[in-house]
């Protein structure tokens, strides 16, 4: 496809996604370019290669933007060869220029998730007549308001990285802790709420978002740990609330473990404590991905992206029994059809003194984007009952 943006926030970006997903449910080829590459304000030529295998349902591909601006896409195309030939055969995209209504069809639609379509907070999406590359429109996608790239934003230097971070409200501290692949904007349906009654301090953990990290270290918890407890430190916070969601989850286990005189209160959402909490078809998938992302990592473009499977392939490797110096309340909170299994989410809370357990009704990984106002309430009345 042809892509170009249209901002001054340099740090902004976007490009293509391809997915394939298996006849089994598994994932097959998968590429986010997001790391890959850096789009600049001429329109130029961006591709995914992959290998679709015997085993293939579907092939998605798409458009994606992060942090504000304008980013515009024009002209996919996909072609595909058996391997024998050198000629590639194209095959037709509806609306490929977008010509046409968005809308119109079910050729293009908005959405993260391919079983439900969810309006993305901040972004619209729509076509436009302003410099297209061919034909009269093409595709803009357009970020406002969006956290994790607002001109407030700091950096803190802290254990030989620099870590990106934005402050909401006042009163006491409560620091945000995303999950594996996300960055500050997973909590856009969080920042106001908790900003009306406390200092919300929202991180861009190490080797996402805007912050740095140090390649020739292994991304593990225990170093994203001592990252926040020298970041905390740095900030002057004696003491702090907690709300994770998933990776976020598990390191405010870890600082809870770690560093109880640091930590008041903590909530998570999605976090298990071994890899095999994870449900074996989504541990198979993301053991699958890695060996894909490894197979095409050409030119390091995929780096990231195996050091963050790898990561919660790996990590943690904790027992229940250690969870007994969590001394602080903990809420634990899951989907009913979370990606962490059930028993385990359970097990968590039973094992920590002061663990509570809620279990949100028909919701996935994603509670606190599919029901923000049953999870916000739910973790306030925790963090406020005395």
């Amino acid at each position: 496809a042809k892509i170009r943006k249209d901002n001054k926030d340099n740090n902004s970006n976007c490009g293509l996604w391809c997915r394939i997903d298996n006849k089994d449910r598994s994932t097959g080829f998968f590429e986010n370019q997001y790391y890959g590459i850096k789009v600049t304000n001429e329109w130029k030529t961006y591709e995914i290669k992959g290998i679709i295998n015997t085993n293939a349902k579907t092939i998605n591909i798409g458009a994606f933007a992060q942090d504000n601006g304008d980013f515009y896409y024009d002209d996919f195309k996909l072609e595909v060869n058996d391997g024998k030939s050198k000629k590639w055969l194209e095959i037709p995209l509806e609306n490929s220029g977008f010509e046409n209504d968005i809308t119109a069809s079910n050729a293009w639609f908005e959405g993260i998730h391919s079983q439900k379509i969810t309006h993305v907070k901040h972004f619209t999406v729509g076509s436009s007549d302003y410099k297209p590359f061919s034909g009269h429109k093409s595709l803009l996608i357009k970020g406002q308001g969006i956290i994790g790239s607002m001109p407030d934003g700091k950096f803190m230097e802290v254990n030989g990285i620099k870590l990106y971070y934005e402050i909401y409200g006042e009163g006491e501290p409560l620091l945000m802790l995303h999950g594996n692949g996300q960055s500050i904007s997973a909590f856009m349906n969080q920042k106001d709420t908790f900003a009306k009654k406390y200092k919300v301090i929202i991180v861009d953990c190490r080797e996402r978002g805007k912050s740095t990290y140090d390649k020739t270290k292994e991304l593990t918890f225990d170093i994203q740990t001592e990252d926040l407890k020298q970041f905390l430190e740095k900030l002057n916070i004696k003491k702090t609330k907690i709300l994770g969601w998933s990776d976020g989850g598990i390191l405010a286990l870890s600082m809870a473990m770690k560093y109880p005189q640091l930590v008041d209160k903590i909530a998570c959402s999605g976090a298990n404590i071994f890899p095999e909490g994870v449900k074996d078809d989504e541990f198979k998938s993301m053991k699958e991905m890695l060996a894909s992302l490894t197979k095409e990592n050409k030119d390091h473009k995929n780096d990231v992206f195996i050091d963050l499977l790898n990561l919660d392939l790996k990590y943690p490797n904790w027992q229940y029994e250690d969870l007994k110096k969590i001394q602080c309340p903990s809420l634990i909170i899951a989907g009913d059809k979370d990606l962490i299994k059930t028993e385990h989410t359970v097990k968590i809370a039973e094992s920590i003194p002061q663990g509570q357990l809620a279990i949100i009704p028909n919701t996935s990984h994603y509670v606190p984007e599919e029901k923000p106002e049953l999870f916000n309430q739910l973790v306030i009345d925790f963090f406020e009952n005395k």
